[in-house]
């Protein structure tokens, strides 16, 4: 090795890197300064390349995530007349993604358009910040994947596949109903995080109506509903729609 020029040494710290994976040490000749000590340089590496592995870890979580649209909190617009009866306190407690290691739920309730989507995957950007497993999927699609799973004997394999990331965000739980069948297999999800993993949902109808879309079937609604609202904060988004609001502005 001592025999190597300072071009070969340096050809073959890059190619090991390389093969390594290691991105910031490739260019390692950028972090050399004679004022600083070989520790120095080392720690500044090192810490590039954590931001490098990080900043990868967050875009394949995003990736798996699968929002159809990404919306941060910084763009959610707080307003008391628009969402009187939404706390941004409880908001932003939300933010720091306590409830996900307390394993509860979030469920934000309110008339179409006042941006419970929208807040949702917010707090779910902020759980893959924060290096949590997020998916996301629309209850309609829940239901038909869960079907499919079944009729392909893969049913087990499916709910273990959906379950394994640390919060599920199901949105439009209410825009349609289901049958006895497309109810039993959502009651199947939501019992199988029950107390194990976070759960965040998103519907348009009070807790009262959501019998109607499971099949008017009182006994598993009232299960459902008490296996995701046992342990869970209810975000109150009744109020104006977005829109409306925006247009009044104009």
């Amino acid at each position: 090795m001592n025999d190597l020029s300072h071009n070969e040494l340096s050809n073959k710290i890059k190619m090991i890197s390389r093969d390594l994976k290691l991105q910031a040490f490739e260019e390692y000749n950028e972090y050399i300064r004679n004022d600083l000590s070989t520790e120095e340089v080392i720690h500044n590496l090192l810490k590039a390349e954590q931001s490098i592995k990080d900043l990868s870890r967050y875009k394949y979580r995003m990736k798996m995530a699968k929002f159809p649209v990404a919306k941060t909190l910084d763009t959610f617009h707080f307003d008391r007349k628009r969402l009187p009866d939404l706390s941004k306190d409880a908001v932003m407690d939300l933010a720091t993604c306590k409830f996900i290691e307390e394993k509860r739920n979030v469920i934000a309730l309110g008339n179409p358009g006042t941006g419970k989507t929208h807040l949702l995957t917010a707090l779910c950007i902020e759980a893959i910040v924060k290096g949590y497993s997020v998916k996301f999927i629309r209850a309609s699609d829940l239901v038909t994947q869960m079907t499919e799973a079944k009729n392909e004997n893969e049913l087990a394999k499916y709910i273990k596949r959906i379950n394994a990331c640390d919060a599920l965000f199901i949105d439009e739980f209410g825009y349609l109903s289901y049958d006895a069948a497309g109810a039993s297999l959502l009651y199947q999800v939501f019992a199988n995080r029950y107390e194990t993993k976070s759960t965040l949902v998103t519907s348009n109808l009070a807790f009262s109506k959501w019998l109607s879309i499971l099949s008017n079937d009182e006994e598993l609604a009232s299960a459902l509903i008490g296996r995701i609202t046992q342990q869970s904060t209810i975000l109150n988004m009744n109020g104006e729609d977005y829109r409306v609001y925006l247009s009044k502005k104009l």
